[in-house]
């Protein structure tokens, strides 16, 4: 019982930093849109949406979840987050300075090695708790 509640406040404090991590790209994104001379990316608008969905991901774990995920699942799954949110915006500024770069498909290959590390994390710590 007293490990629960430990993760699940962990699990919330860590969707507090995770949110406040997606309104300072949030905000950079649109400080950089700004200062742009009218040109927009999609890649730097949306850069906060993989942080923001983990952010909410772990405020429903943490208040509703039997057994939230322990702290190496949410570290590799905000790492995962934050990998695409920087790949986002390094898209988004290529894009706004009218270039391309084929260096950034690395970020993909990274979102998707740590999304794939996180689950099986996940997965692992259900097996030590059922044995």
């Amino acid at each position: 019982m007293y490990t629960s509640v430990t993760d699940k406040r962990s699990c919330l404090r860590h969707a507090i930093g995770t949110g406040a991590g997606a309104a300072f790209t949030a905000l950079f994104g649109g400080v950089y849109e700004l200062y742009s001379h009218s040109v927009y990316s999609y890649f730097m608008i949306y850069a906060f949406a993989p942080l923001m969905a983990v952010s909410l991901i772990f405020v429903w774990w943490g208040g509703f979840a039997k057994r939230p995920p322990r702290r190496a699942a949410r570290n590799l799954f905000t790492a995962c987050a934050a990998t695409a949110s920087v790949g986002l915006t390094a898209a988004g500024v290529v894009a706004i300075y009218g270039s391309t770069n084929r260096l950034l498909i690395c970020y993909c290959f990274l979102t998707g090695v740590t999304f794939i590390a996180g689950v099986v994390a996940h997965i692992i710590d259900k097996e030590e708790i059922k044995a």
